[in-house]
């Protein structure tokens, strides 16, 4: 990775924004203030769809101080993982201890501080603006955090970012975009668990009831009139129960059909199907609209998703 040592330390740049040339032009420019020694670790870039990814192996301490750019995109948030190490992370007023297996969430575009003792492994992931906005929503105070790491969603996400981390050298780019998809969609978990909890007693069951009825008519016209109706609630009461899960029911149902087309998109038995079709089986029926809702989504176009899996089982599309 591209580097510029300076008396004030070593400027290192391009380890997430890999197609930058200059370091001025880098939106993940750090300064990197090493005790002395002449800064040297391994950095390892991966790629995991629309989340670009490095792992920093290193011997010294380091300390580490964020250069923010107005490169970096509004929004655009980090998500770290230390595999091997102690240091401690701080921003926007918190500070945080970092042992290993504890993962953290920051922004680059705001001042941080980063120490790390040796030797160290940081696994590293961007996540974009875009993402962010569908992740985080009206969610606060969860960067540099460690009250999420409590939560049992957060323990997974732990577990299947450690995982990831050492299969990362193995993986192909279909393979490693879906995983980053459930990364996503997995950290969408974590924040909406942080900031609203799951209704307790009844109001969890009739969620419970709400959501299987959903799967099943997603084919349908689903309206939230015709959802209150189906559980003899009130729209008012079924949009409250979504809210407190920081989504809307048109949300929810948005995202349950994409997963189901992108199932099938995958699927070498539907290579046949045309694409609208597919979409239109799962309540999707402009096609317009569902290439925009997709691509946001995911970050590819359906056609080209459709490609790159069939293209692995040899299927013709």
């Amino acid at each position: 990775m591209p580097i510029e040592r300076r008396q004030d330390g070593t400027l290192v740049y391009g380890y997430l924004d890999t197609a930058a040339e200059l370091g001025v032009r880098a939106s993940d420019a750090v300064l990197v203030r090493d005790q002395g020694r002449p800064y040297q670790a391994e950095m390892r870039p991966y790629r995991f769809g629309m989340l670009g990814a490095c792992e920093i192996t290193g011997d010294d301490p380091v300390r580490v101080h964020s250069l923010p750019s107005s490169s970096v995109p509004d929004g655009e948030h980090l998500i770290s993982l230390l595999r091997c190490g102690n240091g401690w992370l701080e921003q926007d007023g918190r500070r945080a201890s970092l042992s290993p297996g504890d993962f953290m969430l920051y922004s680059g575009r705001r001042p941080f501080r980063l120490e790390l003792d040796g030797p160290y492994r940081y696994f590293l992931m961007r996540i974009p603006a875009a993402a962010v906005d569908r992740l985080f929503g009206t969610v606060g105070g969860v960067t540099a955090n460690r009250e999420i790491l409590r939560l049992p969603s957060a323990r997974i996400l732990t577990a299947m970012l450690m995982e990831m981390a050492d299969q990362a050298p193995g993986l192909g780019p279909l393979t490693g975009r879906e995983l980053g998809q459930h990364v996503t969609a997995m950290l969408r978990t974590v924040l909406r668990e942080s900031s609203r909890p799951d209704p307790p007693g009844d109001g969890a069951a009739l969620l419970e009831r709400i959501l299987d009825h959903i799967d099943r008519h997603l084919g349908d016209e689903l309206l939230p009139g015709t959802i209150a109706a189906a559980h003899h609630v009130s729209p008012r009461y079924l949009h409250k129960l979504f809210e407190q899960q920081g989504q809307s029911v048109g949300e929810h149902v948005r995202r349950r059909r994409l997963e189901h087309i992108r199932q099938d998109l995958g699927d070498p038995a539907l290579a046949h199907v045309p694409v609208q079709a597919i979409a239109g089986r799962w309540g999707l029926k402009d096609p317009s609209h569902f290439s925009k809702l997709f691509r946001s989504e995911y970050g590819i176009s359906p056609r080209e998703f459709r490609r790159e899996a069939i293209s692995r089982t040899g299927a013709r599309v």
